[in-house]
């Protein structure tokens, strides 16, 4: 009976240090994984407060490109109201030009001009052509920089003690891009290819300085 007391108290002492053993082990896997679990919220937290920081860094620049915009807009309608502005009652459309540009159609120029219908802009663009002799011109080439673009369309004339022959065109990406280039380039001309005959000038300083004021009104007020 002795025997089998000491055998159970030294079981019950065995158990109860593998009871402690278990306890701790339990507390420092729990405390790893608490720790763990801990670093892992931290990183999420870091991470929403880096994400949250970019946002408002990226909603200051969209708020201050906006402000840009508008400023530009506003000068640019500013500017407008100084060219020389044809109004069409009709189809409600309003017409500016820059005030350097012939009133006549009897002058050697090129030049655009912007249309506003309602709150809508759009870019025109004028060939014109005057001499003693008819071309009947057939097509426009520009030379700029050694590159050469066709201008085509229906051409129209009219005469008095002189002839004058024009297109009035409508202005795309592509019309758009040409005009950016040839206010820059180092060399620009016209030839005005006609039935028989043609005629090539030079096209002035004057003419580039008009493109460049249109184009850069009408990029900010469109």
């Amino acid at each position: 009976m002795k025997k089998f007391l000491k055998i159970a108290g030294i079981g019950c002492a065995s158990i109860i240090g593998i009871f402690i053993i278990s306890g701790i082990l339990v507390g420092i896997f729990s405390s790893s994984d608490d720790t763990k679990s801990t670093t892992s919220t931290e990183k999420e937290t870091a991470e929403k407060t880096v994400d949250s920081v970019q946002i408002k860094k990226d909603q200051i620049t969209k708020d201050s490109l906006v402000i840009v915009k508008k400023q530009k807009k506003e000068k640019a309608e500013k500017d407008l109201n100084s060219f020389k502005k044809n109004e069409d009652e009709f189809k409600e459309t309003t017409f500016y030009r820059d005030p350097r540009t012939p009133y006549y159609t009897n002058v050697n120029f090129i030049y655009p001009y912007i249309g506003k219908k309602a709150d809508f802009y759009y870019l025109r663009l004028k060939f014109q052509y005057a001499s003693d002799d008819w071309l009947f011109i057939q097509k426009g080439i520009l030379l700029i920089d050694g590159e050469q673009y066709t201008i085509t369309g229906d051409w129209e004339k009219d005469n008095d003690s002189g002839i004058w022959e024009w297109l009035d065109m409508s202005v795309g990406e592509t019309e758009c891009l040409i005009l950016d280039r040839l206010v820059n380039s180092e060399s620009a001309k016209i030839r005005y290819e006609g039935r028989q005959y043609h005629d090539d000038r030079t096209i002035t300083k004057k003419e580039k300085d008009i493109i460049k004021k249109t184009l850069e009104i009408y990029d900010n007020v469109k």
